[in-house]
């Protein structure tokens, strides 16, 4: 029984890791293709960060929304699948745009459907996942976002676009999509809340017990660290493609092949700081490694080597996707009750999404537009300086250092 428990565990993190890594893939191809859309459809670079932001805000309120329903109603699996097969056939829209218009609708369709589809899969797999493995699980699930969200795309959707044009690189990106929610349909059953008793289980909390979600101190500071990432994420996502071609004058090809350096590092980092935090523990890794990411966006604006020099640099400063587990997934999941952790979670994504993914892009690319090409630059790596300062508050949740101390006192009495 152990062992079968422990490979539906494997499957579910690898399955997840697809589902999620889809999401990224529809998400960010717009990114990757901005240098090709933007002259087809006369758009400004401030038409740019707001195709970004509209869908982040109806990302924000989505995942708010749906992830709530889902812990209200305890049904998260045929929920994931709905909203898989719908941001699916958002990409497809995507790809119809003939106007900016109609562009900011499919991005903000695609938004509500992508919304819930973070805290459905997170909650997912630590229902799932063993505690010593936790941290370690929800790492791997959310380095899709690197691998296949920022190494992948740029080299799928820029070789698709250059052989039969940006449109029909948002038909083939729907397909994955709609591949997994069959999968999930079929193989997938509704997660347990692992550790928690039978009754704790089978409640299905009311509208007064959504305050329990906001009574520790991490909900609150993940919060911050939200915008702060979100920040960071967006603002030099949205603008690193366009600036590689009209700021350095590299190609379209050797732009993506810098970005998807920079998410091969994502990629490595997202897997090794969440395994080294169920090590030596939450807060450090978070200290760490938001401390470096604030570089990464600034060598972007100064630094002026070749694009194989640029590259290097990128993958060793990609650290901000590696303590993103942490403070999106695994320390909310740890800090309260288990029942709450979907509703917990977009909590956190909402507010990081309206304030850091929302407004962020669109003043970098007004400041872009007015000022200067670094400017988005600047507004990233002041997010991730958040990130620093917010994890200088925070309360350690990881089990075995948690265990350890408890040890320690023990052993002192």
């Amino acid at each position: 029984m152990a062992k079968s428990w422990r490979s539906y565990e494997v499957f579910i993190v690898v399955l997840m890791f697809f589902v999620y890594g889809f999401v990224f893939m529809d998400r960010l191809s717009i990114v990757f293709l901005f240098p090709l859309i933007a002259p087809a459809l006369h758009m400004s670079h401030t038409q740019i960060g707001l195709s970004v932001s509209i869908l982040s805000i109806c990302w924000a309120i989505s995942s708010y929304v749906f992830a709530s329903i889902s812990d209200a109603v305890g049904n998260k699996k045929w929920m994931l699948i709905v909203v898989v097969l719908c941001f699916s056939l958002a990409s497809v829209i995507t790809g119809l745009a003939a106007t900016v218009g109609m562009l900011l609708f499919a991005r903000a369709l695609m938004g509500v459907m992508e919304g819930p589809v973070l805290p459905l899969t997170q909650a997912t797999v630590i229902a799932e996942s063993r505690p010593e493995r936790r941290g370690f699980n929800i790492g791997v699930v959310q380095s899709a976002t690197a691998l296949l969200g920022s190494v992948v795309t740029p080299f799928v959707v820029v070789a698709i676009a250059e052989a039969w044009g940006w449109r029909e690189a948002f038909y083939l990106i729907a397909l994955p999509g709609v591949v997994a929610a069959f999968i999930l349909m079929r193989w997938m059953r509704e997660p347990a809340l692992q550790g928690e008793h039978l009754e704790a289980s089978a409640h299905r909390f009311s509208l007064q017990e959504y305050g329990r979600v906001f009574q520790h101190r991490n909900t609150w500071l993940c919060m911050v660290m939200a915008i702060g990432f979100m920040s960071w994420l967006f603002a030099f996502s949205t603008f690193a493609p366009t600036y590689l071609v009209e700021a350095d004058h590299f190609t379209p090809v050797q732009a993506s092949w810098i970005m998807s350096v920079l998410g091969l590092g994502s990629f490595v980092w997202g897997i090794l700081l969440p395994w080294w935090s169920d090590r030596i523990g939450r807060k450090p890794v978070m200290l760490l490694a938001s401390a470096l990411a604030t570089f990464s966006p600034l060598a972007f604006a100064y630094v002026h080597s070749g694009w194989g020099g640029l590259a290097v640099l990128a993958f060793f400063l990609s650290f901000a996707q590696g303590y993103a587990p942490l403070f999106l997934s695994v320390i909310p999941g740890e800090s309260i009750p288990r029942r709450f952790v979907a509703t917990a979670m977009s909590a956190i994504v909402l507010v990081g999404e309206i304030f850091g993914g929302t407004m962020v892009p669109t003043l970098a690319g007004a400041l872009s537009d007015h000022y200067s090409l670094n400017a988005p630059f600047w507004l990233a790596a002041a997010g991730s300086c958040l990130v620093f300062l917010a994890s200088l508050g925070l309360l350690e949740t990881a089990p075995r250092k948690l265990a350890r101390r408890s040890n320690v006192s023990t052993l002192g009495a």
